[in-house]
């Protein structure tokens, strides 16, 4: 990786931290840590299905907009990508896996419901319908291609900058811990022949992720 590009990630997790502290502290706020997994699969590859497991990890700060609705932004590292199966068998004459390391910065708005009754601040609702937008800059990537084919494409061709939408469903256990499923779709390539001439590989790459949540407030 690039060490003006870590020493950003550095310097804006550090910050985040710092609103992480300052946001618990307020009523309205609340800041958190999530951790989870991500099953990718890029439409324009040699593959079909969610077959590339990655790694979640971040931070969440939310802000009460109404009894039951609120806003959040999120700092994630998230692993995407591509593989040729979910398990490779020994009968996989052209195995292939493509992983790419995304910073990713999601806006989300909340609706939620069911509430748990309780006394004091221990009232908290069960499940919310999220809904937002994600920005996600690429940083690196790791391939392993006997076909040598996504290759030609990854990483030099791969957009740097990426927008996607975000649905999701969350549940909550108590008012601290709650496990989210998420969709998201990219609104972009993340490589289009039309930009390239000659181009690589004929058909433009989109991705799609399903993401799973563990998520930890304050």
């Amino acid at each position: 990786m690039d060490s003006r590009i870590l020493q950003r990630i550095l310097q804006i997790s550090f910050l985040s931290l710092c609103l992480l502290t300052a946001a618990s502290a307020q009523q309205r706020f609340r800041a958190g840590a999530i951790a989870g997994l991500v099953a990718s699969q890029i439409d324009g590859d040699l593959s079909a299905g969610y077959n590339k497991v990655g790694l979640q990890t971040g931070i969440r700060v939310t802000g009460l907009l109404t009894q039951k609705t609120e806003a959040s932004m999120e700092f994630l590292f998230s692993q995407r990508g591509s593989q040729s199966e979910l398990v490779p068998g020994e009968y996989d004459l052209f195995p292939f896996s493509l992983r790419l390391n995304y910073v990713e910065v999601p806006v989300m708005w909340h609706y939620k419901d069911w509430l748990a009754e309780g006394s004091g601040n221990t009232e908290y609702y069960k499940v919310s319908a999220n809904l937002g937008f994600s920005y996600s800059r690429f940083i690196s990537s790791r391939l392993k291609d006997e076909l040598n084919a996504l290759g030609s494409v990854a990483p030099d061709y791969l957009k740097k900058n990426d927008f996607g939408i975000n649905l999701g469903f969350s549940f909550w256990a108590n008012q601290h811990l709650g496990f989210t499923f998420r969709f998201y779709r990219s609104l972009l390539f993340m490589y289009n022949p039309a930009d390239w001439n000659p181009a690589p590989m004929s058909k433009a790459w989109n991705l799609h992720c399903l993401n799973f949540q563990a998520v930890y407030m304050l």
